[in-house]
């Protein structure tokens, strides 16, 4: 399965859910700790993930903006895409949000994004644990490819995607309207 995208799972047009839970015990990360030690009061434990209604997301969907707003400069996916199917990453013992990933069903597959993990939960292999889940759900319904897209200078993110088997397809370009007249274009 390739991709160039992100996604999360939630209800699908009639807000039921399916019973398609992931556990992945913690002995690592997205992107390489040890993920067991304690940080911020959360011992590295099991993340359980599955698919999520709109309502469950929200809370985690206002986290990812308010990041996105402070950390970037230009545009973002949307937290919440319109027509979205989501997914909840939570602490296997305590239940606690933990991320969420989103995604938008197309004929030609589904394409992710985003894809959130809290700060104090990183390292904890929710990115990971989102994205098997959802290849999962997509190998189930068959779902022909999955796509997630990552900026192209975040070595590590693209690097983490490739571990998990996803591979460069196509290259979005993109351009700046003011950047192009302060050039002549």
């Amino acid at each position: 399965m390739a991709a160039t995208e992100a996604v999360t799972d939630t209800a699908v047009g009639d807000g039921t859910l399916g019973d398609d839970t992931v556990d992945a015990t913690d002995g690592g990360s997205d992107g390489g700790s040890d993920g067991g030690s304690e940080r911020d009061g959360m011992t590295g434990g099991e993340v359980q993930v599955r698919r999520a209604r709109i309502e469950e997301i929200r809370p985690l969907a206002v986290e990812y903006k308010r990041e996105q707003d402070t950390v970037l400069d230009g545009p973002t996916n949307p937290p919440l895409p319109q027509g979205g199917i989501f997914w909840i990453a939570t602490d296997a013992e305590s239940r606690e949000p933990l991320g969420y990933a989103a995604g938008t069903l197309r004929p030609t597959g589904c394409t992710i994004g985003p894809v959130f993990t809290r700060s104090h939960a990183r390292r904890r292999r929710v990115g990971e644990s989102l994205l098997r889940a959802i290849q999962s759900w997509a190998e189930d319904t068959r779902v022909p490819v999955v796509e997630i897209s990552v900026a192209n200078d975040n070595h590590s993110g693209r690097a983490f995607l490739e571990s998990l088997g996803y591979e460069p397809r196509r290259v979005l370009m993109s351009l700046t309207p003011t950047t192009a007249r302060n050039r002549g274009a």
